[in-house]
């Protein structure tokens, strides 16, 4: 499935943005629990759910309040069933959020029949030079559990996401599509630098069967501007179902 992370246009409402994934064409949501007090009721995202026939089928953790944001995160997606949690590791100094992704949140997952994985970030450094997040490479996260490969963070990190798919091989449960244009990271899939058609085609051949979220920036989608928002919204569609969905369906000729 390909979803739309509710983190792509910062400036709409939730409704709104299920409706612009819904008329472009997408398979599901992505949710990141913030401050958007909305992403805390669990009620009304399954209203949104069922209205727009659009699935929630992942939540994430917005990394700025992550500490503040446990409590809620574990009251709204425990509502839910059979989702992927994608999170990030704990920054050095973010003792209780890291003693919960150790503990608690394993125990969250099985009990409420979800995908527990661990989704690399940017890199980040204290002082120029400390890395700010502990086990942030590939290595480190495919140790720990089931992973979750950003690419645009993978390519920030100078890694080779062609490279990836070997590194990871079954650990990889969930992808973060985006490129970097530009110099500008979490650009749109489809233009860039990153050579995500090989990727996708690749994936497809290999029988990758899980899911994808489109996480990219509202700039790259031009938000505030509804026409060119949904021409790119649906421009991202047609590009994954020309270099996944049909290369999937040729492989099983």
């Amino acid at each position: 499935m390909l979803l739309f992370h509710s983190d792509n246009l910062p400036h709409h409402g939730l409704e709104r943005i299920f409706e612009l994934a819904k008329e472009a064409g997408f398979d599901g949501m992505e949710i990141c629990i913030s401050q958007n007090v909305d992403t805390h009721n669990p009620e009304y995202l399954k209203n949104l759910e069922t209205r727009y026939q659009l699935p929630i089928k992942a939540f994430s953790l917005s990394k700025k309040n992550d500490e503040a944001l446990i409590k809620v995160y574990q009251g709204t997606v425990r509502e839910f069933k059979n989702c992927t949690l994608n999170l990030h590791n704990a920054s050095s100094f973010s003792f209780k959020y890291q003693r919960w992704l150790k503990e608690i949140a394993p125990r969250l997952a099985k009990k409420y029949q979800h995908r527990l994985c661990f989704r690399n970030l940017p890199p980040e450094s204290i002082m120029g030079f400390i890395p700010k997040r502990r086990s942030n490479n590939l290595d480190a996260l495919k140790n720990q559990g089931l992973v979750c490969l950003d690419l645009t963070a993978l390519a920030l990190s100078n890694n080779d996401i062609m490279q990836a798919i070997t590194i990871l091989k079954g650990k990889m449960k969930h992808i973060y599509l985006s490129n970097v244009y530009r110099r500008t990271p979490y650009s749109l899939p489809g233009r860039g630098i990153l050579p995500i058609e090989s990727f996708l085609t690749k994936l497809a051949k290999l029988g990758y069967s899980s899911n994808f979220t489109v996480k990219v920036s509202g700039r790259t989608l031009q938000e505030g501007n509804e026409d060119m928002t949904m021409q790119k919204m649906k421009d991202t569609v047609a590009f994954y179902k020309k270099y996944f969905k049909q290369n999937t369906q040729a492989a099983e000729l």
